[in-house]
């Protein structure tokens, strides 16, 4: 077995949801602000400051992350198409930080794309803390939320999604409906109830 596979490694698992504006970019980067392995898929470019290493192909990346100890690297697509191989990367690097923004775009409700499925359900015996984001839970893969140890629910503005995550937290709709902005709820795999919260700036 080779050396980088700990399968005494605990799942790192957190589905953030939440709509634009809800403060769930604001959480998720200070969630990630030490980490010194990251790789992000970032399809709308918002990582790519100070401290990240911007890149714009799948040869880019793997070349880039080949033999890294360490490094932040942010991963802006051309194409929704290479998120299966972005998938791959991440699971290859290993023991790093994943983040996969705005999954409703990438996968469906239905089975994971192959990749993506891989790293949600194979990264634990390698490390790899997953973040996964999307506005539109409702319409992301059941994958990764069947295997999430951490629901993180920020306001949702469709009906829709909210229904979706009351039943995942097993809560009632009404504590969903009135999260407000920068307020969040949150469920941990084996922790009896909710958590509540409000970012402070």
């Amino acid at each position: 077995m080779p050396a980088r596979i700990d399968v005494s490694l605990a799942a790192s698992i957190t589905v953030v949801v939440g709509s634009s504006g809800s403060g769930k970019s604001a959480w998720l980067k200070r969630q990630i602000k030490t980490a010194r392995r990251l790789i992000v898929w970032d399809p709308d470019d918002e990582y790519g400051g100070a401290g990240f290493h911007r890149v714009t192909t799948i040869a880019q990346l793997a070349e880039a992350l080949r033999g890294a100890s360490a490094g932040r690297f942010a991963f802006v697509p051309a194409s929704p198409a290479q998120f299966d191989a972005w998938s791959l990367c991440a699971f290859a690097w290993g023991n790093c930080v994943a983040v996969a923004e705005e999954t409703a775009d990438v996968t469906t409700p239905g089975k994971a794309p192959p990749g993506w499925g891989t790293l949600v359900r194979r990264g634990r015996k390698r490390g790899i803390t997953l973040y996964a984001v999307t506005q539109r839970p409702s319409e992301s893969d059941k994958t990764v939320i069947g295997n999430a140890t951490c629901l993180h629910v920020c306001m949702l503005a469709r009906a829709a999604d909210r229904q979706y995550m009351a039943r995942e937290l097993d809560v009632q709709q009404s504590e969903i409906d009135r999260i407000a902005p920068l307020e969040w709820i949150e469920k941990r795999r084996g922790v009896p109830g909710i958590s509540r919260g409000k970012l402070k700036f």
